[in-house]
């Protein structure tokens, strides 16, 4: 079976491309991701398909980078394929997030895929046997327990989109050949020998050597790996569903919350089991969560008081209130100082930013008008509330009217009677008047003493939009995912 029919094979016996549609094929101008946009580029009429393409420009290597991205675009257009080159500035995302550059080039490269992709989408990535063996060698070595000895999956769903492996029964060798018969160059990533990178030292020095033991190694470990996902598949299935039901979403991918109660009672493999694939669904980066780590923690689910945990690259885990969740250091900095609302008078509308939320107000005359009931845009009594209006994060002494008898709560105890966690409640914006009064704890409730009334003249109508609220934004949810019971 020649190279194409083998790559059709494996395509229909996956099942990755079960549903004709769109896919994506992620190309650099490297040798495999090249062979692979040839391979779909050939079969898309037999799958059913449209094809496109995206290339990452990761600001590493400079004019070589902006060299390779140059040459897969005219690839692609020389076959009448749409590619568009997304630059990005890996080394500036390393900093930042105290990351190595080989995660954060990956992670930037993922989210260029997903922003150039519509839900549903199928995206092809060129990783290979090889590639595969390398995985599971860099999983085994940094102890990443059974899930990680699976390595890749031929699918796999992230963010509403399908990635799919095309090439991952075929060896580097036969992707060479491949390009050989065609004629077809391809371009060399001078990175791709630096044996610092721990990936790079798998490829071009662990792995020669176990085929000088056996010729046949990197087939085996592969082929290993499929029998640990087909075991994983079938015994993960109870604990998959437990999962779900325990999984809260959140308006963020590090805002996703787990239920203690459902998972403390299992027994410890099962319980190591759920946490880790929580922590992978959560944790920016998973690469240095060890089996210590998973111990630790699956003792102190087990113990469900409430605790704060440690984990790498600054991410704290912590129980309060019954839930487990993800905290980072740069997430408690989200106080907002105070920003003064005193020009909405004057213009009668304006838009601000304040955390993760980018907030319209606007004032309007009353006129008979519906009042919507919604999580993020709420409709207010201007008149009653214009004075010293600011947005602001909470501070000792604020409070809410809870009645018509004028009757208070403050936000500290409605904080704790909604078992908001701590972490969370710096990062309310809350839209205050009068020194200490709040209006509208945003995403929450409103002040009684805010609401519009009959004899309401003028409405400020306020809508806040949730920077990646994965959809959340206007629907009933609190922060723990449950149903929110909207205040009239």
């Amino acid at each position: 079976m020649d190279f194409t029919e083998s790559t059709y094979s494996f395509i229909r016996r996956s099942g990755m491309l079960g549903q004709k549609g769109s896919v994506t094929v992620g190309i650099s101008g490297g040798a495999d991701s090249v062979c692979l946009f040839l391979q779909l580029n050939k079969l898309k009429d037999r799958l059913g398909i449209t094809l496109r393409a995206v290339t990452v420009e990761h600001g590493i290597r400079g004019d070589d980078s902006e060299r390779d991205a140059e040459f897969s675009r005219a690839l692609c257009e020389r076959h009448g394929v749409e590619c568009r080159v997304v630059h990005v500035d890996a080394p500036r995302r390393a900093e930042e997030k105290g990351i190595s550059l080989e995660e954060a080039a990956r992670q930037l490269r993922y989210e260029a895929f997903f922003e150039n992709t519509g839900e549903g989408d199928c995206i092809a990535l060129a990783h290979h046997m090889e590639d595969q063996a390398e995985t599971v060698l860099f999983h085994m070595i940094r102890g990443s327990g059974v899930k990680g000895l699976i390595g890749m999956r031929p699918v796999t769903e992230m963010n509403g989109r399908y990635i799919i492996r095309p090439l991952l029964t075929a060896t580097k060798e036969e992707i060479l050949a491949e390009l050989s018969k065609e004629g077809q160059d391809y371009c060399t990533d001078s990175t791709n020998s630096d044996t610092t990178y721990a990936r790079n030292r798998l490829r071009s020095v662990i792995i020669p050597e176990l085929e000088q033991i056996n010729h046949g190694a990197v087939r085996h470990i592969c082929e290993s790996a499929e029998s640990v996902g087909e075991l994983y598949d079938r015994f993960f299935t109870e604990e998959k569903q437990v999962l779900d039901r325990a999984f809260i979403r959140g308006e963020r991918q590090e805002d996703m919350r787990l239920r203690v109660s459902e998972i403390k009672d299992l027994d410890d493999t099962a319980r190591r089991m759920i946490l880790m694939e929580y922590l992978r669904q959560t944790l920016r980066s998973i690469k240095d969560v060890s089996r210590e780590h998973l111990n630790r923690l699956s003792e102190l689910v087990h113990d469900s008081t409430a605790f704060s945990y440690n984990l790498p690259k600054e991410a704290v885990i912590r129980l309060e209130y019954g839930v487990l969740g993800v905290v980072y250091a740069d997430d408690v900095a989200e106080r907002i100082d105070g920003i003064s609302l005193d020009g909405l008078g004057e213009t009668g509308r304006m838009t601000v930013n304040a955390g993760r939320y980018t907030i319209d107000l606007d004032i309007m005359s009353r006129d008979g008008a519906f009042i919507p009931s919604k999580t993020y845009e709420k409709w207010l009594d201007y008149d009653k509330i214009k004075n010293g209006l600011c947005l602001r994060s909470r501070r000792e002494g604020d409070f809410f009217t809870i009645d018509a008898a004028g009757h208070r709560k403050r936000f500290r105890d409605y904080c704790r009677n909604e078992k908001i966690p701590e972490a969370d409640r710096d990062r309310i914006p809350l839209l205050v008047h009068d020194g200490s009064q709040i209006a509208w704890a945003i995403g929450y409730r409103i002040s009684e003493d805010a609401k519009v009334t009959e004899q309401t003249k003028r409405i400020l109508r306020i809508k806040a939009s949730v920077e990646e609220d994965n959809g959340r934004q206007n629907k009933g949810y609190d922060h723990r995912g449950r149903a929110r019971q909207e205040n009239p």
